[in-house]
């Protein structure tokens, strides 16, 4: 009997959902006039933008409980293949349409930005590819050193470069200079803490599991605490950005991956709809982006508005991704869909197998 790692399930489903939400949040700003709500709707999706930094975070915890400090064989070569392809594939066709080229040269320079220079969404994949790299370089020597230190240090360094970025002009030499750009969104030092925590956890899983019921206050207070300090940096004018590119993003999204993992140490529960969207998440996060700003205005009010082009994008996504993948080519396209079935979970799930 398969054995499950229930948390997976819920931190995919809503790290998807939540990307989707952002976007259409960003989307109806638009449309719409919206002087006083504007503030609510930018804290809400302030709160939301965990959900890049959770996948990547996927990709290191599972690597590490799997397969501790090595990889399988053959495990780079399936890699390019299922996240690789299809971030040519999605980036060839964001380049034609929100490039609007007019000609091949044009089409071709868009997609060099999409694809190099961290013109879209997909940039998440080149950070997936650099913790593999870490991964197979260096786990063998982070298992000897002290996990709460280097979690620790990672944080501050990880906050100190998008501090920098943040604070400090950019340079004017060109070897510098990228680094405060779209480049900089590429390189693994502004993810190094999601990197080390996945690491970590994921290597440590049963321990940590075992012992962080013992922390229950901890966390949920320190998630209130930092989720507040968040938001009040936006509203004071501190630091206007949304997105997950800030100084107090990296704390934030340690906390709420804490806050993930301390209520699956509780119930190892997930609710079909919750498999059901994490088997297709990769491919919604893929997809969603080519539908959600086309849509247009579909309702005169800005919530409305955002509940109706959320559902649809994540609808229309999901058969878009179930259409190609009929075909053996579709998971090259738009990426793969899960196969977890849902009664072979509860199966588990009743027999205790599930982790």
């Amino acid at each position: 009997m398969k054995v499950y790692t229930s948390v997976i399930f819920w931190m995919r489903a809503m790290a998807c959902l939540s990307i989707v939400l952002i976007h259409t949040i960003t989307t109806t700003f638009y449309k719409f006039e919206m002087p006083n709500e504007g503030y609510l709707l930018r804290s809400f999706q302030l709160i939301l933008l965990y959900a890049t930094p959770i996948f990547v975070f996927i990709s290191e915890f599972l690597l590490a409980k799997q397969y501790k400090t090595k990889v399988k064989e053959g495990f780079v070569k399936q890699k390019l293949l299922i996240l690789g392809i299809p971030y040519i594939i999605i980036n060839l066709g964001l380049a034609y349409v929100y490039g609007s080229p007019d000609n091949l040269k044009e089409y071709m320079e868009s997609v060099k930005f999409m694809m190099f220079h961290g013109g879209t969404l997909t940039y998440f994949i080149i950070i997936i590819f650099q913790f593999y790299a870490l991964h197979m370089l260096f786990a063998k020597y982070l298992v000897k050193l002290q996990p709460i230190k280097m979690i620790f240090a990672s944080l501050i360094v990880t906050s100190l470069f998008w501090a920098m970025r943040t604070f400090i002009d950019a340079p004017d030499a060109f070897y510098l200079n990228w680094m405060w750009q779209r480049e900089g969104w590429m390189v693994f030092i502004g993810w190094l803490s999601y990197f080390l925590l996945g690491f970590y956890m994921g290597y440590y899983y049963e321990t940590f599991m075992a012992n962080i019921q013992k922390y229950s206050i901890h966390i949920l207070l320190g998630t209130l605490i930092v989720t507040a300090i968040t938001v009040f940096n936006y509203l004071s004018g501190a630091l206007t950005l949304v997105d997950s590119k800030r100084i107090d993003t990296p704390i934030y999204v340690t906390m709420i991956i804490l806050v993930f993992f301390l209520i699956s140490s509780y119930t190892k529960y997930v609710p079909r709809f919750f498999i059901f969207i994490s088997n297709y998440s990769f491919s919604i996060y893929l997809i969603h982006y080519f539908i959600v700003h086309r849509l247009g205005k579909l309702h005169d009010h800005p919530a409305f508005n955002i509940l109706f082009t959320f559902t649809l994008t994540v609808i229309f996504s999901i058969c878009i991704a179930y259409v190609l993948n009929l075909t053996k080519f579709g998971k090259y396209i738009v990426g793969g869909i899960g196969r977890v079935n849902y009664d072979s979970f509860y199966k588990s799930y009743k027999n205790n197998q599930v982790d």
